[in-house]
């Protein structure tokens, strides 16, 4: 299909201002499974080996044809059939999934460093490691559920006994399963029991009708944020932080274009999760049973809150509603495996929850920076919110509420500024040039980190601060 993206090349060109090719047929290649959604849910629910099917053929037309990605469609169907022997031999064994966790992980760190590599060299045109990185979470996530179905419940989360797999499944529901059309380049993620209950929901004609337009609202908002991407993504981008003109604007306009830069840079991730959502929720996927009335009950499947990514008050909830996949993943598969409900925090498992993070996204080092910068922001903004949250309610009952209100917005602007200060050495990847961009920006964020780890833990501001009662500050 090498003449389809020569015409999608001449396509951006012309009309896109020139976004990479290998975005663009993921647009398009995401639109087309729409089409495919209707035609999927056809297929009756008694016939699940047929939908299976269907889904592994419309993935390698939409990941191997139309995105030209042949190469990297071998490797992952190499790597799911290696991993299946692997999971078939090792079922009953302790540790199968975490032998299946480290050779996932390590294929796919085989990818990357091949990528980073040949990037450097001018040769990348196209990459397949994002569509590696649904995979390695859905695979692995399997994995740790299959060895679940074979414990006694009483030793399962709710999470883990609600999606506990009963031994490893036939070669085609998995293959279907990992293989999944509509989220296989670039998510969602979800569990084996989420794509089962899909696959055996026998939705009524009402129904498929509050789907399609779910569905197709969805798609909307991916088209809108895809509007954004393409009238402002060449002005205000984090490259542009790097630039001797940047450097000498004041501090107010580059915290200002900083910031306008974060919300154009998330618009590329906003289009391509929210096309893709719309049509999994299409394909009937989310379905979670039915309601005490016979009514269908949906799970959220989102990878992203667009709302409380961007007008969020505090880190937390910034952080809890971007990539939720990979976050769910995380926390049920890594951090939770270490240090199980009941057992209390664990420094450790946050550490290496914290690392098998850092690895699963790649080796550049602007990963890196951003998520050691980003970990201690959370911390600080931890530290801030357990001090301030009681002043601020008390405040607010002795003055009014528009104290509140105020300290509210002042989270909202440090959050906001924080994510996208954090956020610049993941875009720009070099670690030089994201050093320079943070330089241009005074250091504003390590400093204002450094200044709160002072004044709370070594001269302890917070016990001149007064407190508010506990239920007070639990409304802040």
């Amino acid at each position: 299909m090498r003449v389809l993206n020569l015409l999608i090349e001449r396509f951006s060109t012309a009309y896109l201002g020139g976004i990479a090719v290998d975005r663009v047929a993921t647009v398009l290649a995401v639109l087309m499974s729409y089409g495919m959604a209707h035609l999927f849910r056809l297929i009756p629910a008694k016939h699940p080996q047929t939908k299976h099917v269907f889904s592994i053929l419309a993935t390698v037309l939409l990941f191997g044809v139309v995105q030209e990605q042949t190469v990297g469609l071998a490797h992952l169907a190499t790597g799911a059939l290696g991993l299946y022997l692997m999971m078939a031999a090792l079922e009953t064994h302790r540790l199968m999934p975490y032998a299946v966790f480290l050779v996932a992980m390590a294929h796919m760190s085989y990818s990357q460093i091949r990528r980073q590599l040949s990037e450097a060299a001018g040769e990348v045109n196209f990459d397949y490691t994002g569509a590696q990185m649904v995979f390695v979470i859905k695979v692995t996530s399997l994995a740790f559920c299959i060895s679940d179905g074979q414990k006694d419940s009483a030793q399962l989360s709710a999470y883990q006994r609600k999606n506990a797999i009963d031994g490893v499944p036939q070669l085609t529901e998995y293959l279907g399963y990992v293989f999944f059309f509509p989220g296989f380049a670039v998510g969602p993620a979800f569990e084996m029991a989420t794509y089962r209950r899909m696959i055996n929901f026998e939705g009524s004609r009402t129904t498929w009708q509050q789907l399609n337009v779910r569905a197709y609202w969805t798609l909307a908002a991916g088209v809108f944020w895809m509007v954004v991407y393409v009238m402002y993504g060449n002005e205000y981008t984090f490259h542009h932080l790097i630039t001797p003109a940047f450097a000498q604007m004041g501090f107010v306009a580059k915290s200002v274009r900083l910031c306008v830069s974060g919300v154009v840079t998330r618009a590329a991730y906003y289009t391509a999760w929210k096309m893709s959502e719309g049509a999994c929720v299409l394909t009937g996927l989310g379905f979670d049973g039915f309601g005490e009335h016979g009514e269908a009950q949906w799970a959220d499947i989102s990878n992203v809150h667009i709302t409380k990514v961007e007008f969020g008050t505090s880190i937390k909830e910034l952080i809890d509603s971007w990539n939720i996949g990979t976050n769910t993943w995380l926390r049920h598969h890594v951090y939770l495996r270490m240090a199980p409900p009941g057992t209390g925090a664990s420094a450790k498992a946050t550490v290496l929850t914290f690392l098998v993070s850092a690895w699963w996204h790649g080796f550049y080092a602007g990963y890196y920076l951003t998520f050691v910068v980003g970990a201690a922001a959370s911390n600080a903004a931890r530290t801030l919110r357990r001090a301030l949250n009681g002043a601020a309610v008390n405040a607010a009952e002795t003055h009014g509420p528009l104290v509140k209100q105020a300290y509210d917005v002042a989270g909202w602007v440090l959050s906001k500024y924080a994510l996208d200060f954090a956020a610049v050495p993941f875009v720009v990847l070099a670690l030089g040039p994201s050093i320079r961009a943070w330089r241009n920006n005074y250091f504003a964020l390590p400093v204002g980190l450094v200044l709160v780890y002072l004044a709370f833990n070594v001269a302890r501001v917070g016990r001149f601060i007064p407190k508010g009662s506990r239920d007070r500050q639990k409304t802040a």
